[in-house]
C-alpha cells in the first residue's frame, strides 16, 4: 500500500508539471543545432529527450558526446509538449512527430550519402526514436540507436525497427530505475501496452516471434544493464543516471562516430553478463512485397516471403 501510495504522489505530480510547449512555425523549427552548426559532413546525432523535457537530459548528452570527441553534428529533436503526463500517453500525436523525425533522416542521408546516423532517446523519447527508424522508407537505414532508460513496454517487438539498423540497437536499461518501476506502471508505457518497460530488465522477444524475428534480435540488439561499478561515472541507477556526461562519454560516444563496422568490434555485455563480439551487420533486412508495397523488414504475407526469397 505504501509503494501504491507513492506512485500516486509522483503521477499526480507528473499531472502537475504539465506545461505548454514551445510553438513551433515549421516542423523544421523543431531540429535544434547542439554543435555549433559544423560536423555534418561527418554524420548525424539525433537526441531526443524525455517526457517533459524539461531534465537537461539532451545537453548532458550532447556535453558527454563532446568529451568523448564525437566530430558529427549533433541536434536535438524538441519532440515534447511540455507536459510530461501528455508527452507520455498521447501515442497519435507522438508517432506523427516520429514520421517528422524519419523524414529529416531522409532528407539529410540524401545530402550526406556516406555520412554516419544515430539515434540517442531517453524514456519517452525512446519510443518516438523506435517509431521514427520503423516509419523510413526502404532505401534509408540508420547506423545505431541508442535507447536509455525506455518506457516502451518490455514486450514491444522491435523487429520492425531492427531491420532498418545497419548496426545496433542498444538499450541501456536499470533494474534500480524507481521511474520506469513506480510512475510508468501508474500510467503506462509510451506505445500504451502496459506490463514492464524495457528501460527497467530489459527487452524480451514478443511472444510468438519465428527463427527470423529471433535472428534479428540476437544479432541487431545488444542490452546494457547498469551495475554498481557505473557510480563511478555518476550512473547510480537512476532513471537518468545514463545521460550522464562521464557515463555517455565512456560507454555511448564511441558508437556515434564510428560506423557499425567498427563500432561493433568490442564485445559488449549480455542480459546474462557474458561479453561478446556483436557479429558484422549485414545488408538490411528490407524487403519488397508486390502486393502491398513494404509489410516491413520481413514482409510476413506469402507474396512478402517469396520476393525476399528471390532478392536472396
Amino acid at each position: 500500500m505504501r509503494t501504491a501510495g507513492w506512485a500516486l504522489v509522483v503521477v499526480a505530480c507528473a499531472v502537475a508539471a504539465g506545461g505548454c510547449g514551445r510553438e513551433y512555425r515549421t516542423e523544421a523549427d523543431r531540429f535544434v543545432n547542439l554543435s555549433g552548426g559544423t560536423g555534418y559532413d561527418r554524420g548525424l546525432v539525433v537526441c531526443l529527450s524525455g517526457a517533459g523535457g524539461v531534465a537537461g537530459e539532451v545537453g548532458r548528452i550532447c556535453q558527454g558526446l563532446a568529451d568523448g570527441g564525437v566530430a558529427c553534428a549533433i541536434e536535438a529533436f524538441e519532440w515534447s509538449t511540455g507536459s510530461v503526463l501528455a508527452d507520455q500517453t498521447d501515442l497519435a500525436s507522438n508517432k506523427a512527430k516520429a514520421r517528422v523525425l524519419a523524414r529529416r533522416i531522409e532528407r539529410y542521408q540524401q545530402e550526406h550519402p556516406d555520412c554516419p546516423v544515430h539515434l540517442i532517446g531517453v524514456s519517452a523519447g525512446t519510443g518516438l526514436a523506435v517509431w521514427a527508424v520503423e516509419a523510413l522508407r526502404p532505401a534509408y537505414t540508420v547506423d545505431n540507436v541508442v535507447l536509455i532508460a525506455s518506457s516502451l513496454s518490455s514486450r514491444y517487438d522491435l523487429s520492425g525497427a531492427l531491420g532498418y539498423v545497419r548496426g545496433c540497437l542498444y538499450s541501456y536499461y536499470s533494474g534500480a530505475d524507481l521511474v520506469l518501476g513506480l510512475l510508468v506502471p501508474a500510467t503506462g508505457t509510451v506505445d500504451r501496452a502496459g506490463g514492464d518497460s524495457g528501460g527497467l530488465h530489459g527487452f524480451r522477444v514478443p511472444d510468438g516471434a519465428d527463427d527470423e524475428v529471433q535472428m534479428i534480435y540476437d544479432e541487431r540488439l545488444s542490452q546494457i544493464g547498469w551495475k554498481s561499478a557505473d557510480a563511478v561515472y555518476g550512473h547510480i541507477g537512476d532513471h537518468l543516471g545514463g545521460t550522464q556526461p562521464a557515463y555517455v562519454r565512456q560507454f555511448i560516444a564511441a558508437l556515434a562516430w564510428a560506423r557499425p563496422a567498427q563500432a561493433l568490434l568490442s564485445p559488449w555485455p549480455t542480459r546474462r553478463g557474458r561479453a561478446r563480439s556483436r557479429p558484422t551487420p549485414r545488408r538490411p533486412y528490407v524487403r519488397r512485397c508486390p502486393d502491398h508495397g513494404r509489410c516491413g523488414p520481413y514482409a510476413r504475407c506469402g507474396a512478402g516471403r517469396k520476393a525476399a526469397a528471390e532478392d536472396s
